[in-house]
Parts: structure tokens; sequence; C-alpha cells
């Protein structure tokens, strides 16, 4: 019976080929980027909300949200012309990528990038001579005269001299910026179906635009009271501290994080660092979807890490430099992660690398979003673009190809975190492909004019990779998996929004810039700031490579291969590797208490009511999550049009 019904399940996923992406959905889509980039721009520049440091981004939800409500005003009218779940969740992954590009530290920082390094060059930091003459000016600006309104606003983009010069550069990213997308999309073809059909990972991000969209059970979930009721309370915590904000002699609800490490004054307790208390309601809410096990390995290697620094402190270690060279262990982690889970479809894989270079059809090429063939050969065609743009920079072959390399290993690591996982929030800190490079070969060996590239590439890092696109892409294909539908119209989606949204991340923020001044916003760009400084500082003290670091990358390596052998040896063992890799840092440090309120909640769940209880709960954990992110949005607009004081839900 089964066999029959995945038959049955195949022949439909080939009859209705492109059928979860519809071309109305291309033209409504493309329309919702560009809004979106003009709306997501103000948020975050001006107000300083740091949407895209979260796994699932507030202003797609409050948009999705907004969908599904008029959506379902419009089927009872027309329910012919009312949009599907496909269409929905469509627009939901296009929206998603071009948010990602256009988040705190990717378009925004490479902005700042292609105009820092000519604005505040000075003679006493020689700037000039040390990088900003390297820069390919054909991708940077050396024009003082068009960066003035940049940097000090009451101006306009739409001087022509200022659009000749910055069009052909959001135009020239923008090649790379489809070229990184288009590569991602091959690369999660190919694990596409090990991770999601053959280890049925649980996509924790993806069960919330899923469940919000769906018309087909008895109760949709916008009618169940649970919901509301969640809603409701991350809605009124957000209202009471609206109020506050505009008349301070109200309470406000403790939310926001208070910082704990204060407390810590004596040594060796002085050496605890990103420990907070704080009670966000969305945070609750995502906790309460993560596996009952992660959630709980999430926060008690918070307290590993921070028993690991006191550690350091009281046997002297603290005088090494970096010490416990954090960034360094979770380079080893991600990678043991991604060894791990290689090892884990060996036989899927091989089968799938060996059939697409022998050029052989394999049954699955019908169900998945591209021929193995065609995503084996585009993610090859697309590491070799990127390279050649690369060139371009100024850096070498044989650093680029290590480089992209890392890059996408570490990306695709972070994908399986978020399909297995589902943080709400998740970076990996100092462990990116440039400072793995410079801690095992050093800043001499690897030359100036990398070093360079490396620092025009920052961007693209998006500060350790809260912002990587490629998990949103691969939540894509799972939303048509959990539709049934087939997802070969997927990538076209997903590249059209790529396309589209950088070039009006580029138009968005710089018309905001050009009439507000970016020395007017709360942070001037300072991860181009950072970027910039830490090239500076490269550049000016060469390093060979670095001993120490290498040793501990080693050490999370290997403890992180130990963490997966004993996981497997043992069923029993509570803690996964993923807690050790992603949990010390002030991310998982700023949801401590939520994560652990979460994981008593679901344990509480599943001891005294079961599965099916949980389940019937879960609404209410979703409602948290829109209530928080709905709410806040809101006043985060209301700002923004009114240029009154607002309540923040969430900073970096």
């Amino acid at each position: 019976m089964d066999i029959q019904r995945q038959a049955a399940s195949s022949a439909a996923a080939r009859e209705g080929s492109h059928a979860f992406v519809t071309p109305r959905t291309l033209v409504l889509g493309a329309a919702l980027v560009v809004l979106n980039c003009f709306w997501q721009t103000p948020l975050s520049s001006t107000l300083d909300i740091e949407i895209t440091d979260l796994a699932l981004f507030a202003n797609v939800v409050t948009i999705l949200f907004a969908l599904v409500l008029a959506n379902d005003g419009f089927r009872a009218l027309a329910p012919r012309y009312a949009l599907q779940q496909r269409e929905l969740l469509t627009l939901y992954a296009m929206l998603v990528t071009s948010t990602a590009l256009n988040g705190t530290d990717m378009i925004k920082c490479l902005i700042s990038l292609c105009a820092n390094g000519t604005w505040d060059a000075t003679p006493e930091n020689d700037w000039a001579n040390l990088f900003t003459r390297h820069f390919p000016p054909a991708l940077t600006v050396g024009d003082k005269t068009v960066l003035r309104g940049y940097y000090e606003g009451d101006s306009s983009l739409y001087t022509p001299g200022y659009i000749a010069v910055w069009a052909p550069r959001a135009l020239g990213w923008s090649v790379y910026v489809v070229l990184l997308i288009f590569t991602m999309l091959c690369v999660n073809s190919l694990i596409r179906r090990q991770w999601m059909v053959h280890e049925r990972l649980t996509y924790p991000i993806a069960q919330l635009p899923c469940e919000v969209t769906r018309t087909d059970e008895p109760i949709p979930l916008l009618r169940n009271p649970l919901l509301w009721a969640g809603f409701g309370v991350a809605a009124l915590v957000s209202a009471i501290n609206q109020v506050h904000v505009w008349i301070p002699t109200v309470p406000r609800v403790p939310v926001q994080p208070f910082n704990l490490d204060r407390f810590f004054t004596g040594k060796p307790w002085n050496a605890v660092e990103y420990l907070y208390s704080t009670l966000y309601p969305f945070a609750v809410g995502m906790g309460y979807l993560m596996p009952l096990d992660l959630i709980v390995s999430t926060w008690v290697f918070h307290l590993v890490w921070q028993l690991e620094r006191v550690f350091g402190s009281a046997m002297g270690f603290r005088g090494l430099p970096q010490f416990p060279y954090w960034g360094a262990q979770v380079s080893g982690g991600w990678m043991a992660l991604l060894l791990v889970s290689i090892w884990t479809g060996r036989r899927y894989f091989r089968r799938v690398l060996g059939e697409a270079i022998r050029a052989r059809r394999m049954p699955e090429d019908d169900e998945e979003p591209m021929s193995y063939r065609f995503a084996l050969y585009g993610s090859l065609v697309g590491v070799l673009g990127l390279t050649a743009f690369g060139r371009y920079l100024g850096m070498s072959f044989w650093v680029l190809i290590p480089f992209f390399l890392l890059y996408l290993a570490m990306s695709t690591a972070i994908t399986r975190i978020r399909a297995e996982l589902g943080p709400p929030a998740c970076t990996l800190p100092d462990a990116t492909p440039d400072s793995i490079l410079i801690k095992l070969l050093g800043t001499r060996r690897l030359g100036n004019s990398n070093v360079i590239g490396f620092g025009l590439l920052s961007w693209t890092l998006s500060y350790s990779m809260r912002e990587n696109p490629m998990p949103g892409q691969l939540e894509a294909y799972r939303f048509a998996d959990r539709a049934g539908l087939h997802p070969r119209g997927l990538p076209v989606a997903i590249l059209l929004a790529a396309a589209l949204g950088s070039v009006a991340g580029f138009w968005a923020y710089l018309h905001d810039a050009y009439e507000l001044g970016i020395d007017s916003y709360p942070e001037r760009s300072w991860a181009a700031s950072t970027a910039l400084n830490l090239l500076e500082n490269r550049l000016q003290s060469p390093t060979e490579w670095k001993p120490p670091e290498a040793v501990f990358m080693a050490a999370g390596f290997l403890l992180t291969l130990a963490l997966s052998a004993v996981r497997v040896r043992y069923l029993w063992w509570p803690l996964h590797p993923v807690g050790y890799v992603i949990s010390g840092g002030w991310e998982v440090g700023r949801m401590f208490f939520p994560l652990i309120l979460a994981s008593g909640a679901k344990w509480f769940a599943l001891r005294f009511t079961g599965v099916t209880g949980y389940r019937r709960s879960i609404p209410f954990f979703f409602g948290l999550i829109l209530g928080d992110f709905v709410v806040g949005c809101l006043w985060a607009t209301l700002g923004v049009v009114l240029h009154v004081p607002v309540y923040v839900f969430w900073t970096g």
C-alpha cells in the first residue's frame, strides 16, 4: 500500500511539473520584493531593528500573516481567484531571499564598503595607499562629491550624476549575488532528498509558514483560539512596553536584555560573557518548536562555554590571547558536523554523484527541483563564476578555490543546523572562510591582494553567516514537499527574488541614505566599518599561521566528532553536538532564559499530555511568534512614518 501511495505521489509530481510556482505568483512576488526592500531598509537603518539576526524574519512573517488574512476574506468573495497555499509559500520564499540579501550585514554593508574606503580615508590612517587604491574602480566609488550626500543627507539619489555612478555598481554586484544564489540552489538540490526523505529532519523554522497558510485542516490555524491566545499574550506585552516608551511612568515588562555579567566581578567569575536575562515571547515560541534534546543542548552548552571561560581564568589561561579561542573551536565544530552529515548519507551522495557524472538519468530526477546532473555541473559552473569574480577583485586562484569551497561548506553546515535544530538565531562567529585561511596560513603567505579581497567580500560572510540565504532555500523545498507538489519552479522564483532584491536593495538603501545621510543612523554601517578596520589591521600587522588557533580548531573538530559518536553509541545521551557549535555567543545568551522556559514547557507537555497534547498546544506558541513579530513591526512602521519613538522588540 505504501509503495502504491509513493508511486501515485511520484506520478502526481511528474504531472504537476512547475505546479508549485505559478506565473501570477512570480509577478506578485516581484512587486512584493521591491516593496519589502523599501519597508525593510528604514526599519533596520533608522530604527536599528536587526530583523535578519533571527532565523524567522519578522517582516516576512508579518507580510505573510497579512496576505493570509486578506486572502481568507478574498476567498469568501471570489474563491476561484484566491491564492493557494503553494502560491503563498512561494511568495514567502521569495521574500525570505530578498530580506536575507538586504539584511544588516549584506547589501547595506556592501554599499558602505563601496564608499567608506574613500570617504573615511585620511592622511592619518593612510587607507588610500594601504588598500583603497587597490579596490576595483568599477565596483567601488572613488568620487567624494558623489558620496557627500550619501553621508550627510539632504540630497537626492536621482541626480543624474549619482545614478550614473551607482547603477553600474549595483548591477555588477548583483551578478555576483545571482551567481551565489544559483550555486547554493544547486547544492541544496543535491542534498534535499537525503535530509528531507531519508533522514526526515524536522525543519522547525518551516513549520509556522506551512501551518499558517494551510486551508485543508478541519479547523484552520487562524481559527484556532489557542493561536489567538498566544498572539494576545505577546501583543499585550508589546503594547505595555510601547506605552512605557511614550509614558515612562507606566511599568514595562522586562523583555529586553539585562546583562547578568555585571554581577560576576571577582576573578575567575568575571570571565563570564554573554549571559543575559530576557523574556522574548517569540524566542519562547520558536524554542518550543525545536526538538527537546536540542533545546536543552543549546542552553546547557551555553553554560559549558561559561565554565570553560571561568576555568581558563582560574588556571591562568586567560593570558593567552582570545582564550578559549571560541571562533577556532566553532570552526572545527561546523566542519565536523558537515563531515558527519556527509558520512551519514554517504551511500546516497555516492550514488547521486556517480550517476550524475555518468550522465545517467535517475528516477528521482523527476521529483527534484533540478536534475542531479544539472545540479552537480551547475554548482561547478557557479564556483568557477564566483572565482572569476574574485579574480577581478585581484585575488589569487589558489586562494579563491578553497575560499569559496569553505564558504559553501559552511553555508551547508548552517543549512543542516537550521534543518535539524531550528534555533531562533544562528551565527558562527570568527569561523568564516577568511578567518580559517588566515589562521592556517597567515596573512604573509596569503598576500595583500587576497587579504584586500577578503575585505571586499566580507559582506558575503554576513557577520558569521547570520543572514546566509542558503537555509531559506532548503526550507522552500520543504514547503513543496509538505504540500505534496513539484518543487521544479522554485529555483526560478528564488533567482528572480535574488536579482530583483539585490538591485532594489541598492535602490532602497541609497534612496534613504541620500535623504537622511547615514551619519544620522543609530549605527553608521558598523559592519562595513568593522570590516575595513579589520582589513587595516591585517595589512599593517602581517601574521604567520597561528598554531594555538589551529590546535583549538582541531580540538573543536574532535570534540564534535566525539559527541556525535556518543549519540550514536548511547541512545540515552541527551546532548547534541549542534548545541556545542552554536551556543557560545551573544545570540544564544540573549535567548538563554526563553529557551529554558521553552524546554520546560515542552517537557511538561510531552510528559503529562503526550505527543497529541503537545501537538494541540503548538498553535499557542505560533501565536507568541506572530504576536511579537506582527505588533512589533506595526510599532516600527509607526515610528518610521510618524517619526516617534517606539518599542523595538529585538535589537542585535
